[in-house]
């Protein structure tokens, strides 16, 4: 078990970011409409860490980015069962996901999400996610459905995998999507027939 700050390995090495935001909880996570077994009152103590990196922070609203974020990473880690914790994101783009991916996980392309696990003993959550900006909107272009809606969907699976989960093998995949979908539906967004689909396996660790 690896208990460290949740920028140690990747987020601050890299880039000077444009903003670093310290979303702080506690933060009542969305009411659940889905699973009556979470309380809509439940209180998620999970603190997000948030960079966004200059090369896209011009093209994105920042305000809206920093409440979104904070639902669907609390919302994701309670559904596993998490309630306390840390959890950075850094928003970014293909060159710079390119290069993480080649340094941490040797693999020499740009991808959606790269996760990395520290800790994962319910109730505490540490771990840490990377997005490509340019990766979600290419791909959203391609199928027809909102860049913001690609971008959260890489979130929740890289939070998803922080907890434990796996998609390598049918049964798992089929797992993660459920879970992504019973996210999705709580965060209130119902187009989910994406949820699952083409996010890459093995950009976690």
């Amino acid at each position: 078990m690896i208990k460290q700050s949740s920028r140690a390995r990747f987020l601050m090495p890299f880039t000077l970011p444009s903003s670093f935001l310290n979303l702080m909880s506690p933060t009542p996570v969305l009411p659940s409409s889905i699973d009556d077994e979470e309380p809509p009152s439940s209180l998620c103590d999970i603190s997000v860490e948030l960079i966004v990196d200059d090369s896209v922070s011009a093209s994105l609203d920042e305000d809206a980015i920093r409440s979104t974020v904070l639902s669907a990473v609390q919302t994701a880690a309670v559904h596993r069962g998490f309630s306390s914790g840390t959890v950075g994101v850094r928003i970014t783009d293909d060159a710079a996901i390119r290069q993480l991916n080649a340094k941490h996980l040797g693999h020499d392309y740009a991808t959606d999400v790269i996760s990395f696990s520290y800790e994962a003993d319910p109730p505490h959550l540490e771990g840490e996610l990377v997005v490509s900006v340019d990766t979600a909107r290419q791909k959203a272009s391609e199928i027809g459905w909102p860049a913001e809606s690609e971008l959260l969907l890489y979130i929740v699976h890289g939070v998803l995998h922080i907890t434990g989960m796996d998609d390598h093998e049918p049964t798992d995949r089929r797992e993660m999507r459920q879970a992504e979908e019973s996210v999705f539906l709580k965060l209130g967004i119902r187009e989910i027939s994406r949820c699952g689909a083409d996010i890459q396996p093995e950009d976690s660790q």
